[in-house]
C-alpha cells in the first residue's frame, strides 16, 4: 500500500518539477510522507526563483489598466510566468485581472499554479468562472491539477465542476487529493447513479482505490457498499 501511495506522490512531484515520472523512479522506495515534504520544498524553490523579478512584473501590472495587462499577459508572458506573477500579486488586483483573461488561458495557467498561494484570489472570483475553468481542465485530462484545487474551491464548487464527469474521472481526481477530508461532502452530493459509476471504476485502480476508501467516513462507506 505504501508503494502505491509513494507512486501517487511521485506523479505529483513530477508534475511540480515538470519532468517525466520515469526521471524520478529512483525515489520509488521513499516514504509517501518524505515525498510530500520534498514536493513542498520543490514548490517553494520553484516560486522563489527570480522572485524579485517576478514581484517587479506584478508591480508593473498594478499600474496598467486590467484589460491592457490581460492582453500583455496572454500574448507576451504565457501561462507559466503568469502563474508565478499571480502568486505574488495583491489578491484583489489578481482577481480583477482574471476577469479580463480568457477562460482557456486561465485553465492553462492553473496547471502551473500552487493552489495554496492563490487561495485568496480564487475566493474573489465568480463561481461561474471557477467552474468554467475547472471543466476545461477536466476536459483536457488535468485530473491532478483539479485534485490540487479541490480543497481550495470547496465541495460545492467541485461538484459543479464534475457534473457530467465519468466515474473514472471523478475517481482519478480523488486519488490525487492531498486533503481527503473533502471527499465525504463530495460523495454526499453525488447521485446514486454517479457514485455507482465511481464504485465500478475502482476495479481498475486496485489497492490505491482501497486505500482511498479507507479514509472515508462510515456513512460514506456504507452508502458505497450498498451500491457495489
Amino acid at each position: 500500500m505504501t508503494a502505491l501511495t509513494s507512486a501517487l506522490e511521485i506523479t505529483k512531484l513530477a508534475h511540480e518539477m515538470q519532468v517525466d515520472e520515469a526521471d524520478l523512479a529512483f525515489l520509488a522506495t521513499t516514504s509517501p510522507d518524505d515525498l510530500h515534504d520534498l514536493r513542498g520544498i520543490v514548490s517553494h524553490a520553484m516560486f522563489s526563483r527570480n522572485e524579485s523579478r517576478v514581484k517587479g512584473l506584478a508591480a508593473v501590472s498594478k499600474k496598467l489598466p486590467a484589460a491592457v495587462t490581460a492582453k500583455i499577459t496572454e500574448i507576451a508572458m504565457g501561462p507559466m510566468l503568469s502563474a508565478r506573477v499571480a502568486a505574488v500579486m495583491d489578491p484583489a488586483d489578481a482577481a480583477k485581472l482574471a476577469g479580463h483573461l480568457k477562460p482557456e488561458f486561465l485553465a492553462d495557467l492553473s496547471v502551473h499554479l500552487d493552489p495554496s498561494r492563490v487561495e485568496a484570489i480564487i475566493a474573489r472570483l465568480d463561481r461561474s468562472l471557477v467552474v468554467d475553468v475547472g471543466r476545461r481542465l477536466l476536459a483536457a485530462g488535468h485530473v491532478l491539477t483539479l485534485a490540487r484545487f479541490t480543497g481550495v474551491v470547496g465541495p460545492e464548487t467541485s461538484l459543479q465542476v464534475m457534473d457530467g464527469a465519468s466515474g473514472d474521472e471523478i475517481l482519478r481526481v480523488a486519488l490525487f487529493l492531498d486533503d481527503t477530508s473533502v471527499l465525504d461532502p463530495i460523495i454526499a452530493g453525488l447521485s446514486d447513479e454517479t457514485l455507482a459509476e465511481v464504485v465500478a471504476a475502482t476495479a481498475d485502480h486496485g489497492e490505491a482505490a482501497d486505500a482511498l476508501l479507507a479514509t472515508l467516513s462510515e456513512d460514506s462507506r456504507t452508502r458505497i457498499a450498498s451500491l457495489a
